[in-house]
């Protein structure tokens, strides 16, 4: 393939990588650094058209040499800061346009000296600030998915990791034809597929963000920002192991709560409670809000942990949390039920016997933990229980 051909192609991919980046941008207004990107390759779409006219002898030398050196080695540069407002989810660096100075000074370089009026020269400070920015962009990537884990993130990461490492072929082919592992303009080429990669996982990156958020406001609770029932009832097992534990979680006197002080301050309680207990729990044991004031909070039996201790806790700091409206405090307590399952139990059967416990608990003056005592009949007890309480029923509706 003629260098003509290639520079054609290497033109083409810029175009179609900036269309999509703005298509995308278009569709989606939250995704921010598209437009960054987009112009990225805008840049080196019009230098790579300079190149291809200077190869036809349309324009001279000096015309075409500095116009694709210059507007290459700042698409480079813009490149890297869309991808940093890409990987970073908008996060705003203003300190990266100081960024566009290495190109600058280059291009004031190249116009004091002349390098780039030699092919070898300008070639290779070219591909050099190529990779030092394409490197720059896959480190990026690679150290924020300590905030956000998506597959996509490592691909495109993976797609520009391969772009450095072709354009290292290219300086090598220019500089050691004889020993390059591939010729300048095979790398180049494998470059263009380079650039449709990019572009498509950026794409990709795009789509499982959005994807990963609406997730997360699915199974998240609006109001304390736990995760809600849905989330609560996917997680937990189809049936309970043997030494799996349910915690039944209620706060004390809500309703109270809701008419001394007004459902505001009620929902300042539900979210600084919510938030506390979220806080003081380990990872694997499944916790939400169920419904209203009410909390579930699974514990599997690999935990080794004694839900009794884990419950009261719980209470304890839940009770130390201080939570003032205006110039009144507003003192909080939970309750809370657990249960153990044994082997076979259904997972309703100790959802139930841990219900029975919370009963218990209020029963017995709130601001406690009982556990369910095995031959306390739970189902039956609950049945009576919700018969003869309406307001606890309208509230399990409500629930559900």
């Amino acid at each position: 393939m003629d260098l003509a051909t290639v520079l054609l192609l290497h033109k083409s991919s810029f175009f179609i990588g900036a269309l999509c980046f703005l298509y995308v941008r278009w569709q989606s207004p939250s995704s921010h650094g598209l437009g960054i990107l987009a112009a990225a390759f805008t840049l080196q779409a019009v230098a790579s058209t300079f190149a291809g006219l200077g190869e036809k002898q349309a324009l001279p030398l000096s015309v075409w040499a500095l116009s694709s050196f210059s507007l290459g080695t700042l698409g480079y540069a813009v490149f890297w800061i869309g991808m940093r407002r890409l990987s970073g989810n908008n996060t705003r660096r203003p300190r990266d346009w100081f960024a566009l100075a290495i190109p600058v000074g280059l291009i004031v370089t190249a116009l004091l000296t002349g390098f780039h009026l030699d092919n070898l020269w300008r070639a290779s400070i070219f591909q050099g600030s190529s990779i030092l920015f394409l490197t720059a962009s896959a480190v990026t990537l690679i150290h924020d998915a300590r905030h956000e884990k998506l597959s996509a993130r490592y691909a495109l990461a993976a797609a520009i990791g391969v772009a450095v490492i072709l354009s290292l072929f290219v300086v090598a082919g220019l500089i050691l034809p004889n020993a390059a592992p591939l010729r300048p303009r095979d790398a180049f080429f494998l470059l263009i597929l380079c650039h449709f990669a990019i572009a498509l996982f950026s794409l990709v990156f795009v789509k499982e963000r959005v994807e990963a958020t609406l997730t997360t406001l699915l199974d998240t609770d609006a109001l304390t920002q736990i995760h809600n029932r849905r989330w609560f009832f996917l997680a937990l097992p189809a049936a309970p192991l043997a030494g799996d534990a349910f915690i039944i979680i209620d706060i004390d006197h809500f309703k109270r709560v809701n008419d001394t002080f007004g459902h505001a301050a009620g929902d300042i309680v539900l979210a600084s409670a919510a938030k506390e207990m979220a806080l003081n729990l380990r990872h694997g044991e499944i916790f939400a809000r169920l419904g209203g004031e009410e909390f579930g909070l699974y514990l599997p039996a690999t935990s080794g942990l004694d839900p009794q201790d884990v419950a009261e806790r719980l209470r304890n700091v839940v009770q130390s949390l201080k939570i003032k409206v205006g110039d009144t405090d507003i003192p909080v307590t939970i309750s809370a039920g657990t249960a153990v399952a044994g082997t076979g139990l259904p997972l309703h059967e100790l959802m139930s016997r841990a219900d029975t416990a919370l009963y218990g608990a209020k029963s017995r003056g709130r601001n406690r933990i009982e556990a369910y005592q095995v031959g306390t009949p739970s189902a039956l007890a609950n049945d009576l229980r919700q018969s003869t309480n309406p307001a606890r029923t309208a509230k399990a509706g409500q629930a559900a």
